[in-house]
């Protein structure tokens, strides 16, 4: 069982129906020990005073009789529920309400006493106290008896108290239960919540208002978040502080190339081989300076970022006057990952700036997902280029500076969203239309 919400529900009800039965059947069993006990000891008073009102005689013959004393007014009325029979060695005296009962009188020593529950014969249940008893060297047995069924009833009436009372209880102790559960879980999801807007850029870290046993496992995470983010910007770094690093010796290596010591082959192929590798080397500089020093999960702000990107890359064609025109719908919101965007806007944007005349348009709005057009009024592509585009490496003019790489990238950045890329010519500005979609069932990435 994976689920920890079921498992603490059913161990929980488990626990709760097995100690209110215990519960219960130690109230029942209590109330109904307690009833008999108390039932006895009346029995053993009435015998008592059956015993001192007992008269014996030998004359004209041996028998036993009661005094002039007056007994509970019940033992004379037949099947009243109150019994007495005193048994000597030949001779038994009852009650009239025990005349039809046929107790079976056990001869007993003085001093012995029994306890007996039995029913009567119209089916009563029945407390019966015998005891053996001694008086002027006449040794005889009373039997004393008393109809407990409707002390019984009343026992029964408690019991289905007791029963409906446990029940409410375990109801009610269910209820706060799965309060209690519910809350924790919930304190759970809301590390699930955490990380979906970590993954969307709305947060850095997990929130560690959490329950103690998780704490150390959202600290770990939280640390590993850090140590991940901070190995980034330093490979960041690295690849900036080596294309720097190798522009000085490439450039050495370009003017060699105008030397006469070397044949004019030599000159054009280490010329075309060095202006390749500059050409990489602009391109991951300008990668850097792109992604600038983000963070783990940041997403990229439509309204403050895009206006940045434009200017960064109207700096980078200097030489070049092209009118960047964008236009966000309203409810546009990227909460993908901000590099992604970042290389997908930029290397779409650098592609169109570098191609264009004069103009380049970019649109974004909302449509079950995130539609985005850049447009540009450059020569555009023959059908036959626009299917090569996306392929790595495929330059379609070797005389302008790149590497074939923008758009593939762009590609793979689409895809790993399960979005669309649609290359075309631009029907307002004549040049190409570069279309993404990114379907918002994307965000989380299912």
């Amino acid at each position: 069982m994976n689920s920890l919400e079921r498992s603490l529900q059913i161990g929980l009800i488990g626990s709760l129906c097995v100690i209110l039965f215990v519960f219960w059947w130690t109230a029942t069993l209590s109330s109904r020990m307690l009833t008999e006990r108390f039932v006895f000891g009346r029995l053993a008073v009435k015998a008592s005073n059956i015993e001192s009102i007992l008269e014996f005689s030998d004359v004209p013959e041996p028998s036993v009789q009661l005094g002039r004393y007056k007994l509970d007014p019940a033992y004379g009325l037949p099947a009243s529920g109150h019994y007495f029979v005193v048994r000597t060695d030949d001779r038994l005296l009852m009650s009239r309400s025990a005349w039809e009962q046929f107790f079976e009188v056990p001869v007993l020593v003085p001093g012995e006493k029994r306890l007996l529950r039995t029913t009567g014969v119209s089916g009563e249940a029945l407390l019966l106290w015998y005891g053996g008893f001694s008086e002027g060297g006449q040794e005889f047995t009373i039997a004393v008896a008393e109809n407990v069924s409707p002390i019984k009833a009343k026992l029964q009436v408690f019991q289905w108290f007791s029963a409906i009372v446990a029940f409410v209880l375990l109801v009610g102790m269910l209820s706060v239960q799965r309060l209690i559960v519910k809350h924790s879980v919930d304190k759970l999801e809301t590390i699930q919540r955490d990380m979906q807007r970590l993954e969307h850029g709305q947060a850095v870290s997990l929130s560690e208002d959490v329950p103690d046993e998780v704490l150390p496992l959202v600290r770990e995470f939280n640390r590993l978040l850090r140590r991940y983010d901070q190995r980034l910007r330093q490979s960041r770094n690295a690849a900036g502080n080596l294309a720097h690093s190798l522009k000085g010796p490439l450039n050495l290596l370009l003017r060699c190339t105008e030397s006469t010591h070397i044949g004019r082959a030599e000159q054009t192929l280490i010329g075309q081989n060095a202006e390749s590798i500059r050409q990489l080397i602009e391109s991951e500089l300008k990668r850097a300076r792109l992604a600038g020093r983000g963070t783990v999960g940041q997403r990229f702000v439509v309204d403050e970022e895009l206006p940045a990107l434009i200017g960064l890359l109207e700096q980078v064609y200097s030489d070049k006057t092209v009118d960047v025109r964008y236009n966000i719908g309203p409810g546009v919101e990227l909460v993908h990952d901000r590099q992604d965007m970042l290389e997908l806007i930029g290397n779409l944007l650098d592609n169109a700036v570098k191609w264009s005349r004069s103009v380049v348009i970019i649109n974004l709005r909302s449509a079950d997902g995130i539609l985005m057009d850049v447009e540009d009024d450059g020569p555009g592509c023959s059908p036959e280029e626009l299917g090569r585009l996306t392929e790595r490496g495929v330059r379609i003019d070797e005389s302008v500076a790149g590497h074939g790489l923008g758009l593939s990238i762009v590609k793979d950045i689409v895809d790993s969203y399960e979005g669309r890329l649609e290359l075309a010519t631009s029907a307002r500005l004549g040049g190409l239309r570069a279309s993404v979609y990114l379907p918002s069932r994307s965000l989380s990435r299912d």
